[in-house]
């Protein structure tokens, strides 16, 4: 506020030098210059000059009313033009000077987001993922608790089934990828590709006794065929269809052998511990039943259905994505009945699948229908 003050003062002060020239101009004592400006051609008229021309004429002094009247009205609108324009430049400087109207700021509602804490962020346990844990590996849950969670339903959204398969030391692709970091993997192609399966097989029966100490089964040859599906990179399941004609054997007799007949037949549930790896081992457990045909030691012709379990391992060597080999060894447990023991017949068989199954598109625009794999 001084300084506004002061610079008024200094334009009134500028103004009052401004309005002293003025009056010195124009309102002299008529008759003091007697000087007569005569460069205009009517050197009789008088000229009246303006207060801002160069020169030291003045205005010429007349005792004619028109000319007193002539340089009132000139002197009225030269005042005029200066107060208006002294007006207008007042209204500039205090429109200049003038602080600008501020309004006071609102205060903003303090709103605290909670977060984590810095030491959270910056700890290396903050970049790792929470591990999946089994519900049977919890050592802190009781054994009250793991009784109660291992009679839950497979329903359950809680359970997976890989907690059921791993209790049993097993594996699943849901848990262990591809492959167990075995063997050698498939490249460019998977079991999966081609996941389902016929083949046949030939190989070795090795018979059991049927009744003991009076009817033996000699060995044979067993051959059959075989169709079935893998469901994941560790699982699969089969039905396999076998026959044989082995001889039997009476105890007590010189006759020669008589000739049997020998049908199997069971599903089976596979487990590849490899994953998918070009040579695939596996473990196999089924259930099926087995009709066995033969003359007994009193010449009684018997046919008699039993239940079989068989239960081996096996091992398959995968050729080309179509063509894979199979080598087998089986224990087919046939449970006794109608006077006829637990027969274990074991068979080494060899044989052939043919892989088929959904083939994925080449999507490559010359050839719309190329397949791979």
């Amino acid at each position: 506020m001084p300084t506004l003050i002061r610079r008024i003062e200094q334009r009134a002060s500028a103004l009052r030098l401004l309005l002293a020239v003025v009056r010195q101009h124009l309102f002299a004592p008529l008759g003091t210059g007697n000087s007569v400006d005569t460069s205009w051609p009517n050197c009789h008229t008088p000229r009246l000059f303006s207060p801002f021309e160069g020169g030291n004429s003045r205005f010429i002094s007349s005792p004619s009313d028109s000319n007193l009247i002539r340089m009132a009205a000139n002197t009225a609108h030269i005042w005029s033009r200066l107060c208006t324009c002294y007006a207008i430049t007042a209204l500039l400087v205090l429109a200049m000077l003038m602080p600008r109207s501020s309004h006071a700021a609102e205060p903003f509602d303090d709103v605290v987001l909670e977060g984590t804490q810095e030491s959270e962020v910056l700890s290396s346990d903050a970049a790792k993922f929470d591990e999946w844990e089994s519900l049977f590996d919890d050592d802190k849950v009781s054994e009250n608790e793991i009784y109660e969670d291992s009679t839950a339903s497979w329903g359950d959204p809680n359970i997976k089934t890989i907690d059921w398969l791993r209790h049993f030391g097993f594996r699943h692709s849901s848990s262990s990828g591809r492959f167990a970091h075995k063997g050698v993997p498939l490249e460019g192609t998977s079991w999966l590709n081609r996941p389902y399966h016929a083949d046949w097989f030939v190989g070795s029966l090795l018979g059991d006794e049927l009744i003991p100490g009076r009817v033996d089964q000699h060995n044979g040859t067993i051959g059959g065929v075989r169709i079935g599906t893998d469901f994941d990179y560790y699982w699969g399941a089969e039905w396999r269809f076998g026959w044989s004609h082995p001889n039997i054997g009476l105890a007590d007799q010189l006759e020669p052998a008589a000739s049997s007949s020998y049908f199997i037949t069971d599903v089976d549930l596979k487990y590849y511990p490899w994953g998918d790896t070009v040579v695939r081992p596996y473990w196999l457990l089924g259930l099926g039943m087995t009709n066995i045909g033969f003359r007994d030691h009193e010449g009684v012709t018997r046919d008699v259905t039993l239940a079989t379990m068989p239960i081996g391992t096996g091992v398959t060597f995968h050729q080309w994505p179509w063509l894979v080999w199979r080598l087998e060894v089986l224990d087919n447990i046939s449970f006794g009945a109608d006077g006829v023991q637990t027969v274990n017949n074991f068979s080494l068989t060899a044989g052939m699948e043919y892989r088929f199954g959904a083939k994925p598109q080449s999507y490559w625009p010359w050839r719309t229908s190329r397949r791979i794999w």
